[in-house]
């Protein structure tokens, strides 16, 4: 279902806050005008207050410019510095943007929560339905605690509706895990979510949606036994496939495909997105995140490597996800050399590249040329490629080496369009590992998870060090690197959890500061 279809009539459901999620602290308060007694009597009450749930879910900070703060790419916007604070180890609890997240997430939680409780007064014969939209709210909330633990790390847990003036704890990030796997259990056992849907209903939480959480929870938190059978349980429900083009994948040809679990919908006339802001000026657009030379290294050489092109006989989804000097755009040749005459060339204006690559994934120029700021090619937030993905990876650290971890990833790597060698039988654990996770940096590159794995493999370090951007021939005639002379940082002992908000820390007395920041 596309996202305006969601929130349609949202405007007088007893949730108070805005549909832009501003929020003091948790968004707690009460709730509104419209008395429970008043409102909770229908189905269709219900279908709208959970479609205020959907409202919160991630789009295109969390999906697209959550990967400017990895090794892979480079948020440069000064006016979002969080962004660029996380990048070089500058990160502090006042800072904005990761406040506003905080922030959205538990609006979504208070909304859910406000479903939760009060579901039960509606007296219906349509008792599946009734079900199934209380298992949409318990999965939407038990996401936005699966990236609230993944960030924070520890976080307050509140599963009721509560007082505005009610202080919560923080609580562990193995008591935030713990409820959301016992949630994704509870609604997986219940059988009250739908396999598919069909119509306006496309874009709901389904059983793949919720297995597919639980294996990514789970794999997050080291439990690969978890992790592989509800990874193989999706793959057993028979109606997942890759789908052959993976650029479409991205565009308006690959929405609602047989690849995608669950995305953050889109439509004109309702919920949409400046379809240009992370992609190249010459499209009229703005170089808002950038792939950088870690994502370049990702990628394999299919043939010899050309000292005259470093570019050539790379793997094609280099050349899907990133815009480099010679590449069509739209109607015109990218070129963001020092001595480009064009739009792109580095650094010439505001809007153009800072470190010389630019943003191709996601961008569709013919459905967005009439207007960019009209974008709603749908945020995919789950997609059967990283099913497949974990469920090689649980394998592999279970030391279950068998023909169904190679298969898995030779279906992603050989998917028609990529075409890239098969990876061979007789690897180590240790090679399949790497094999795995850089795998993983390619096939997942700006879909907003690199964070998240870095995290997880506790392998922080990666985003340490000189930030480097595109090949170009220098006033010498070599081929050289972009370097401005930014280094980024990390701190093992603080970095793998973002700060509480200083606002939650000024209002709430019983709140605990993650280690490593000031209170």
């Amino acid at each position: 279902m596309k996202r305006y279809t969601y929130i349609k009539g949202l405007f007088f459901f007893v949730v108070t806050v805005s549909l832009t999620g501003c929020s003091d602290s948790l968004d707690i308060a009460p709730t509104g005008a419209v008395s429970d007694d008043t409102y909770w009597n229908t189905v269709r009450d219900a279908e709208l207050a959970v479609n205020a749930v959907y409202a919160e879910m991630d789009g295109t900070q969390m999906v697209i410019a959550l990967d400017g703060v990895t090794d892979i790419g480079y948020h440069k916007y000064s006016n979002v510095p969080t962004f660029n604070d996380v990048r070089f180890g500058e990160i502090d609890p006042s800072n904005a943007t990761i406040t506003g997240i905080w922030n959205r997430y538990y609006i979504g939680i208070r909304r859910a929560n406000d479903v939760v409780a009060n579901i039960d007064k509606i007296v219906d014969s349509d008792q599946a339905k009734i079900a199934r939209i209380t298992a949409e709210a318990r999965f939407l909330r038990a996401y936005y605690y699966a990236q609230l633990s993944s960030l924070w790390c520890n976080v307050p847990l509140i599963t009721e509706l509560v007082d505005i003036n009610d202080n919560r704890p923080t609580n562990s990030k193995e008591e935030i895990v713990a409820f959301v796997m016992n949630e994704l259990n509870d609604i997986i056992n219940s059988n009250a979510l739908p396999v598919s849907y069909s119509g306006d209903d496309i874009g709901r939480v389904t059983q793949g949606a919720a297995l597919t959480l639980k294996a990514r929870v789970a794999i997050r938190n080291n439990d690969f036994q978890v992790a592989r059978d509800a990874s193989k349980a999706v793959m057993d429900l028979g109606v997942y496939s890759l789908y052959p083009n993976y650029p479409e994948l991205f565009q308006v040809a690959g929405q609602n495909s047989s690849e995608v679990i669950f995305d953050r919908q889109f439509a004109v006339g309702g919920d949409t997105y400046n379809a240009f802001g992370y992609s190249a000026a010459s499209l009229g657009g703005s170089s808002g995140v950038e792939p950088m030379n870690g994502l370049f290294e990702k990628y394999e050489y299919t043939g010899p490597v050309n000292p005259n092109n470093p570019f050539e006989n790379k793997d094609p989804r280099w050349n899907y996800v990133t815009y480099y000097t010679g590449q069509p755009a739209g109607n015109d040749i990218y070129n963001s050399w020092p001595d480009s005459p064009t739009a792109d060339k580095i650094s010439s204006t505001e809007f153009a590249t800072t470190n010389g690559y630019n943003l191709k994934k996601w961008v569709d120029f013919e459905s967005f040329s009439a207007n960019s700021n009209l974008g709603d090619i749908n945020m995919i937030l789950m997609r059967y490629a990283d099913v497949l993905l974990m469920y090689a990876e649980s394998k592999i650290e279970l030391n279950e080496i068998d023909q169904s971890v190679y298969d898995a990833i030779n279906a992603i790597r050989q998917r028609p369009t990529v075409d890239m060698p098969a990876i061979t039988e007789g690897k180590s654990q240790a090679e399949l590992r790497q094999i795995v996770r850089d795998e993983r940096a390619r096939e997942l590159a700006f879909e907003g998870l690199r964070l998240f794995d870095i995290n997880r493999w506790k392998i922080g370090e990666v985003k340490a060090g000189a930030v480097k951007g595109m090949y170009y021939i220098d006033d010498s005639g070599q081929w050289t690197l972009i370097d401005k002379g930014r280094v980024a940082t990390f701190n093992e002992n603080r970095d793998y959890c973002w700060p509480v908000p200083q606002e939650e820390m000024d209002i709430n007395d019983i709140i605990t500061q993650n280690p490593g920041y000031v209170k």
